[in-house]
């Protein structure tokens, strides 16, 4: 539906900032406390199997890495001679950028209590969301710096 020619917009372009940016910090305190409890209870949990679990999270993360470099420069590949190619230093980051977040995880631990492994489940979850976050998450900037992005 389109707005008749002499409509007014209510909300001033100010106003429409202000309302993004406090909806954006909903959003990530809200995946904070997501994170942060989860976190809490998935320790409370697996104290037990973490060293165990510690060996098969390194393995996740890595397959994981190694998916997204499957996934992000064969793609960019395709479109390397045509208008819509990707400069390499943006082909990196959109590997590096792809952070996991307390969705997925959340997710895993949705999971019913009678499925097998379901423990492992949410303990790798959780080490492939904690390595996006700590480690992918808080170089993103130096990345961009280093890119001349930034």
């Amino acid at each position: 539906m389109t707005k008749p020619r002499n409509a007014v917009d209510p909300m001033t372009v100010r106003g429409r900032k202000a309302v993004e940016t406090v909806l954006e910090y909903t959003v990530f305190a809200a995946n904070s406390f997501i994170f942060l409890f989860i976190g809490i209870q998935q320790a409370r949990r697996t104290y037990d199997t973490l060293w165990v679990s510690i060996g098969i999270a390194v393995v996740v993360v890595v397959v994981v890495m190694l998916a997204r470099v499957a996934a992000v420069y064969p793609c960019c590949v395709l479109f390397s001679r045509s208008s819509l190619r990707i400069e390499m230093r943006h082909q990196h980051i959109l590997f590096w950028g792809g952070l996991r977040g307390a969705l997925a995880l959340a997710l895993a631990m949705g999971l019913p209590p009678g499925v097998p492994r379901r423990e492992g489940i949410v303990t790798v979850r959780f080490a492939v969301v904690a390595f996006s976050v700590f480690v992918q998450g808080t170089t993103i900037t130096a990345l961009l710096r280093r890119l001349r992005i930034m």
